[in-house]
């Protein structure tokens, strides 16, 4: 595309500087935001962040041949002297994040149909991968997006590449937009993170459909307190979201009104679901069966994951397909005898081995309270033999969940296993030192090296134990001070077991 068509198309005010004939003869191939993964014919934007200036990066960029760079109008990079020194350059001053926006608007066209975003403490990467599920069974070419990566057909996947955060840096994400449309992917869900949102990298996507699936603690590392956590999290529905969009809620949570009434307000077209739900209605949950009404029918399925809470993170993903895909009666009953085909996301209660005792080992990706005692509580209702809790705590992470989780951990399991999860630079004893400080000392065991800790938890599990592997669920490292060090659990419990018997 030319560069004169993504100025043309830009719906902001910007001045421009340089080589000015190159206006119309440089032909732009990408747009990126990162100086280390960038092309030489990529228009490249020096963004201002929390701790830095991107338009220190320019030189970089220039010297492998970037040619149209844009700055922010406070960055207080010397354009001045750096233009009489490359005189070839085109350089932009603007409001380099809103002009991004545009640009990304134009160059990345056309986008899929139907972007479903789904936000909440827990139960995201659930919900948008049930959300593609539920959509292939109605036929539909779908993907989702967010902790896992993109989740699609493999041979598309592999065409992808993605960022690993929850939801990815803008770029990334209008990118991989571009190239499941490219495939006729209509349907896209994707997680947005609080933090996602906060940071705008979903500005300027057309989201029809957005849903919350619960609130509890977790990122106060980064946002400090409940109420600005909570606050980044509602920008989905005051601000993402526009008149007439969906808004799909949980009915079961406290915080349902106040986002019920931000939705109103915003002119949102309102689905409920949960217990207390006007919309989709819980009746009730018996074993792995499934009863709900929706539109004065009433329907049934059943599902094959473990978990309670599962059930709301399948009712939310069918609230959004049904907000989107206007389904009759008959059609909602052949919808959901494909339920018991759903699958739950990699490192989501993974059943990892069931050992000749019957002791049995999973691996979850809790890493707050409300999600650790989710996943006990199952644990529960499925032995009647001792529970086994491994888990550590992030650094560089929210604190404030440490002693929560060691509370909880050991509430409601027989045993507690201490160890690290991510220390990365904080001193990994002292975050073991926090955790135990509210344990019960009588069932809590402390291990540094989290394979030795595998190991030994394996070792400990007597007939009809359940073990969990908490915390790291579907990474395959560990990060320890700056360094990412292989690590996958699952081979590491698998080998453990290979050893002891």
């Amino acid at each position: 595309m030319k560069l004169r068509k993504l100025l043309e198309e830009a719906n902001t005010k910007y001045q421009i500087f340089g080589n000015l004939k190159l206006i119309d003869e440089i032909e732009i191939f990408d747009i990126a935001i990162n100086s280390k993964t960038i092309l030489a014919n990529s228009v490249f934007f020096g963004l201002i962040g929390l701790n830095n200036d991107g338009a220190n990066f320019v030189p970089d960029v220039v010297n492998i041949g970037v040619k149209v760079v844009v700055i922010d109008y406070k960055s207080k990079f010397d354009y001045q002297n750096f233009l009489q020194k490359n005189p070839q350059i085109i350089l932009i001053i603007s409001n380099n994040f809103e002009l991004l926006v545009n640009f990304l608007k134009t160059f990345y066209q056309p986008l899929p149909t139907n972007i479903y975003a789904i936000t909440g403490t827990n139960g995201k990467t659930s919900s948008v991968e049930f959300v593609r599920q539920i959509l292939e069974f109605l036929g539909k070419k779908s993907a989702s997006i967010g902790t896992l990566g993109i989740n699609c057909d493999d041979e598309i996947k592999s065409q992808i590449q993605i960022s690993n955060l929850t939801t990815p840096d803008i770029v990334s994400l209008y990118k991989s937009l571009f190239l499941l449309k490219k495939y006729q992917i209509d349907d896209v869900a994707i997680e947005v993170s609080s933090i996602g949102l906060e940071q705008k990298r979903v500005a300027g996507l057309d989201i029809t459909v957005g849903a919350f699936t619960n609130f509890t603690q977790d990122h106060l590392d980064y946002h400090g307190d409940m109420q600005s956590y909570f606050a980044c999290k509602m920008l989905l529905f005051s601000d993402v979201l526009k008149s007439n969009n969906y808004a799909i809620l949980n009915s079961d949570i406290e915080e349902f009104s106040f986002i019920e009434e931000v939705s109103k307000k915003n002119n949102l077209q309102i689905i409920s679901y949960g217990f207390k739900a006007k919309n989709l209605i819980l009746k009730k949950i018996e074993q792995q069966r499934v009863v709900f009404s929706y539109q004065n029918n009433i329907y049934e399925f059943d599902f094959l994951l473990s978990g309670d809470f599962q059930v709301l993170n399948i009712l939310c993903a069918l609230a959004c397909v049904l907000a989107k895909n206007k389904l009759d009666k008959e059609q909602i009953e052949k919808l959901l005898k494909n339920f018991k085909n759903l699958k739950s996301s990699l490192g989501r209660m993974q059943k990892v081995v069931e050992l000749k005792n019957k002791a049995q080992i999973f691996i979850d990706f809790a890493h707050s309270p409300d999600a650790l005692e989710n996943i006990l509580k199952l644990a529960r209702k499925l032995t009647s033999a001792r529970i086994c809790i491994l888990f550590g705590c992030g650094g560089d992470r929210d604190q404030k969940k440490r002693p929560l989780m060691a509370e909880i951990a050991c509430r409601l399991s027989d045993l507690v296993i201490v160890t690290d999860d991510n220390p990365r630079t904080e001193d990994p004893a002292m975050i073991r030192k926090q955790i135990i400080s509210k344990c019960n000392l009588s069932k809590t065991i402390e291990i540094a090296d989290r394979k030795e800790a595998i190991t030994k938890a394996i070792q400990l599990l007597q007939d009809n134990d359940i073990l969990i592997l908490a915390g790291k669920g579907h990474e395959k490292y560990q990060i320890i001070g700056s360094n990412k060090i292989d690590f996958d659990e699952e081979k590491i419990v698998k080998n453990a077991i290979a050893k002891l018997s």
